[in-house]
């Protein structure tokens, strides 16, 4: 049930160099419409009203986002391409991400670290990959028999979440925004059927977060391969299609050829 998320250095908008003007201008851009010239009739023309004073005096902005995802998975990867879209559309322009698949400037379980030590200023990743550094970093994702979908966004918007996990990051240089949530995922793709707890012994998964360790304990043998690489793992028998994803997801990686 991952929420992932795009992850800035840093307090919002306190990325090294940054101007003061820029400094107001970083992530606390609103979603949507403050760069947006609009038009009201007036009797039977039509006056064109200026773009607010905010948008005409927001400096140009261009960030680097780099992606845990490759670009096959239209789903997780796109998803950073719509924030970018959306950032963009509503500043007029101005604030400009351009999105890179994993491996184009890091690979994908490095993207957090990329962001903390400047190489960029931003990613979009899933907290529970860096679980190893500290458990905590799962609850920005997923944990298991935790919170479904609806209850982790709940979590997030309404209890105060947000706020509580960036608390946390901030030791680790990390600011975090909630950025696409992919759902309930399966609980693995086997060549084989399972009937029961014991068919899981000896078996190699790729699975990320937390839940590697609670699997592990009935005997799989567990990777934690970045998305992007246990793709071809899974196509050539070094370990069973990831357990990771939807059908969705798996279909546009090819791995049920």
């Amino acid at each position: 049930m991952p929420a992932d998320h795009a992850i800035g250095s840093g307090a919002p908008g306190d990325r090294p160099g940054a101007g003061a003007s820029e400094k107001r201008r970083g992530p606390d851009v609103p979603p949507q419409g403050i760069a947006r010239s609009s038009g009201r009739r007036r009797g039977r023309g039509a006056a064109a009203l200026p773009a607010p004073a905010i948008a005409q005096s927001a400096p140009e902005i261009e960030w680097r986002l780099t992606s845990s995802f490759p670009k096959s998975l239209d789903a997780n990867y796109g998803a950073a391409e719509i924030v970018a879209r959306h950032v963009a559309e509503a500043t007029d322009g101005r604030f400009r991400i351009q999105v890179f698949a994993a491996g184009e400037i890091v690979p994908g379980l490095q993207a957090a670290h990329a962001v903390a030590n400047g190489t960029v200023e931003c990613c979009h990743t899933a907290s529970y990959y860096y679980w190893g550094k500290d458990p905590t970093f799962a609850f920005g994702t997923a944990v298991p028999f935790g919170l479904n979908s609806r209850m982790q966004n709940a979590w997030q918007y309404d209890g105060g979440a947000i706020e509580l996990l960036n608390e946390f990051y901030k030791k680790y240089n990390l600011y975090a925004l909630p950025a696409g949530n992919t759902g309930a995922q399966m609980g693995g793709w086997f060549r084989k059927e399972i009937e029961t707890v014991g068919d899981l012994n000896g078996i190699k998964m790729r699975i990320g977060g937390f839940g590697g360790r609670v699997i592990s304990r009935l005997g799989v043998t567990r990777s934690r391969a970045a998305v992007a690489t246990s793709i071809p793992r899974s196509r050539s028998g070094r370990s069973t299609p990831p357990n990771g994803w939807a059908p969705t997801t798996t279909r546009s990686s090819g791995s049920t050829k």
